[in-house]
């Protein structure tokens, strides 16, 4: 027998060998939708995980962040399963994520949308049917025979399979005779996933799927946002040059070619930033201000510290203007409805001041630029002043920088909107996906550690606060921009590696919450090959992050 520490801290003393299914029945009623994901000492895993020693147990439910996470895999384990049944002759490739949704390349042939509908029809008649999706631990060879057999895994997952040799036992999922191999859990049976539809987008499929929170409700997906051409222009560069999967980034990095994806990888990156500045420069006579906005840890100050260097190129002289400068004092900043302080909503800034200096920037007059006090929380005046010169652009950057009403005074022809973000290209294997935000995570963590003196258990739990903030404040502007620039280095996954890993390993157990998600992007990092970052030029934007920076005095 084994004693089990239960969700609602009583102990059970069970059989050895009694799976997360089995107990989670008990535990169905306490949560608003199904449980998706068992947890073990801390540790994600399938419900159908047997349990062999003494744990402390706890569950997941689908109408949760990562509940949902568990959603989309399970989703997509069908959209495959269905896919190659009906068409063996096409490969698909798991992307990235378009809103609330995922895109998946197509290759061997295009779909027709009879085709599609085909295979929406087949998955939403498994999903009536209640189909059981099974569970079980395969012997590594066994594991690995299997996937260089079965031509829809291909090389990369067994790549990924190469990179762990400590582990003995591979888990695999499997679906009307179809195995997979997932990195994280998936629901036990189809019955949960009625809400998604199959959309043709360019080369490929995209998968709608629900928000979190709402597992039942589909939202609708607009083919039509920008960003999602960002997306695909990195993810086509990326497969161009062989680097799309960790598989193939680790196979780079051991045969010691991992220099040229540096060099290349920055040479493209000051490509785009040199193209962004000889646009300005060619619409010079309107344009007096740039506006650059972004999610955290996107890179945003150095990528406009690199804009300003190629804007001198060009013969025009940037002008920086912060917006923490313009913070309202302290004591008139909103609160939040627990009362504390909310320094990330637009009223956080002085608005009307803003406006007011931009205003007379524009009519050629100098402003006395304020500068914030953190520690006393207050604003200040220290002789600074500025003006516009006929050969001079203000650059600001901030998170709000997009938000209207932060220039409403200011036409729209003088003014360029530049969305920066963190869009990662890379994806463990075809089927095993990175997310965006674990990478933004990931750069914040390394930062948060090497220049603010946090440590990773800061960095997680502040990351809920961070992220909602992004999406009321940042995201609802992003197709208001005018250029979208992706800062993602497709070899940085495995420096952040070599960095983050010991950070994670350092949060401990008692802190349920920030230790599971620690050992989750753990569980990432192991099948990353690191990266040693003496290649890194000191103008990379990955430096605002490392460290070496050339524009620290700015970061």
């Amino acid at each position: 027998m084994i004693a089990l520490t239960m969700p609602d801290g009583t102990v059970r003393s069970c059989q050895e060998g009694v799976t997360l299914l089995e107990l989670s029945r008990d535990f169905a009623g306490n949560y608003g939708s199904p449980i998706a994901e068992g947890v073990i000492d801390g540790l994600g895993h399938n419900l159908q995980r047997e349990i062999h020693h003494d744990a402390v147990i706890d569950f997941i439910e689908i109408d949760s962040e990562e509940g949902m996470r568990v959603f989309v895999r399970s989703l997509l384990f069908l959209f495959i399963v269905v896919t190659n049944r009906l068409h063996p002759e096409v490969e698909i490739e798991v992307r990235n994520s378009l809103g609330s949704a995922l895109y998946c390349a197509i290759r061997g042939k295009e779909l027709t949308q009879e085709e599609l509908d085909g295979i929406e029809a087949e998955m939403r008649r498994i999903i009536k049917a209640k189909e059981p999706i099974g569970y079980t631990m395969l012997p590594r060879e066994e594991a690995m025979r299997y996937a260089e057999q079965d031509p829809h895994l291909g090389p990369d997952q067994l790549g990924l399979m190469e990179m762990r040799p400590d582990v003995k036992m591979i888990p695999a999922v499997e679906l009307l005779g179809q195995k997979a191999f997932f990195i994280g859990p998936v629901l036990p049976g189809t019955e949960h996933l009625e809400a998604f539809e199959l959309i043709r987008f360019q080369a490929g499929v995209v998968i709608n799927y629900p928000d979190t929170g709402n597992y039942r409700y589909l939202p609708p997906w607009s083919r039509h946002r920008r960003i999602n051409e960002t997306y695909h222009e990195t993810e086509e560069w990326a497969a161009m040059i062989g680097c799309n999967t960790v598989s193939k980034l680790n196979r780079i990095i051991r045969e010691g070619k991992a220099d040229n994806i540096i060099r290349v990888a920055e040479a493209l990156q000051e490509k785009k930033i040199a193209a962004i500045a000889d646009r300005i420069a060619k619409n010079r006579k309107d344009l007096h201000f740039v506006l650059i906005a972004g999610p955290s840890s996107s890179g945003k100050t150095s990528f406009a510290q690199r804009l300003s260097v190629q804007l001198e190129v060009n013969g025009i002289r940037p002008i920086p203007i912060s917006m923490d400068n313009y913070y309202r004092n302290r004591v008139d900043t909103p609160k939040k409805a627990d009362g504390s302080y909310d320094f990330e909503c637009v009223e956080a800034i002085d608005l009307a001041l803003f406006n007011d200096h931009l205003k007379r920037l524009l009519a050629g007059e100098t402003v006395k630029m304020p500068k914030y006090n953190f520690r006393e929380g207050v604003r200040e005046y220290r002789g600074d002043r500025i003006h516009m010169d006929d050969n001079s652009i203000f650059v600001v950057e901030g998170i709000h920088a997009l938000n209207r009403r932060l220039t409403e005074s200011v036409a729209p022809e003088n003014k360029i909107k530049i969305f920066v973000s963190a869009l990662t290209p890379m994806s463990l294997d075809d089927y095993n996906r990175i997310q965006t935000t674990d990478m933004r995570l990931l750069r914040r963590m390394v930062r948060d550690s090497q220049f603010r003196s946090q440590d990773a258990l800061m960095t997680i739990n502040m990351w809920p606060d961070v992220r909602e903030g992004e999406e009321k404040y940042i995201f609802p502007f992003q197709e208001d921009a005018d250029i979208f620039f992706n800062t993602t280095l497709i070899y940085e996954p495995a420096v952040l590696s070599k960095y983050a890993a010991p950070l994670l390993e350092s949060v401990p157990r008692e802190e349920k919450d920030a230790y599971f998600m620690a050992q989750r992007l753990l569980e990432l990092l192991r099948f990353i090959e690191p990266l040693d970052d003496a290649p890194i030029p000191n103008n990379s934007i990955l430096r605002e992050f490392l460290g070496g920076s050339a524009f620290a005095s700015a970061l």
